[in-house]
């Protein structure tokens, strides 16, 4: 249609860069992104991603961080759109944040490689360690505003279990049973 723009267009080539490292990292992982990759990706010359980025180890640090910057902000807004009243609503947000679906799972796939690419970057490790405690702080304060005798072990219950759900999936490629899933997060919240 004429008067309409591509709004990637009118995106900053920095941020369509990130994106598009980003928009890589599920099907490539970290260690094979390349700047003719992500400039192809990005629809930008490479020289442009090396103008933004003095290399691949910055362009992956700087997506990893608007990454995190993003989860952040997101989960913020999610829980301020719809406060958690309940046990089941805890259970429930938590279920929305995982990946129960190996066709649904690029987010686990880009947090396994942040997580892993982390490990390279005593910084970067700190970033992620951190990012790593959003959520938990957050459902352990929701836990203590709903009575919970034992918020914080209750969500370390429930996270190492989602985690380990989200690599057993990743792992053998297998969807997980939504209702199955939802009662054990239940019972493993009543312990």
């Amino acid at each position: 249609m004429a008067g309409q723009s591509d709004p990637l267009e009118d995106v900053p080539a920095r941020e369509k860069i990130l994106q598009a490292t980003l928009d890589l990292v599920p099907d490539w992982g970290a260690d094979r992104i390349t700047h003719r990759l992500v400039s192809s990706q990005a629809g930008v010359s490479p020289g442009t991603i090396t103008y933004h980025f003095d290399t691949i180890d910055a362009l992956l640090a700087d997506a990893f961080r608007l990454y995190m910057a993003d989860y952040e902000a997101g989960l913020d807004g999610a829980l301020t759109a719809r406060p958690l009243s309940s046990e089941r609503d805890v259970v429930q947000f938590l279920m929305m944040l995982i990946a129960t679906d190996p066709d649904r799972a690029e987010l686990a796939r880009i947090e396994y490689a942040m997580i892993a690419y982390a490990q390279r970057d005593e910084l970067l490790q700190r970033e992620v360690s951190d990012w790593a405690g959003l959520l938990p702080v957050r459902l352990v304060r929701t836990l203590e505003r709903l009575g919970h005798p034992t918020p914080q072990d209750a969500v370390d219950l429930l996270v190492r279990y989602c985690r380990g759900v989200e690599f057993d999936i990743l792992a053998r490629g297998k969807s997980v049973d939504l209702v199955a899933l939802e009662a054990r997060l239940l019972a493993l919240l009543a312990r």
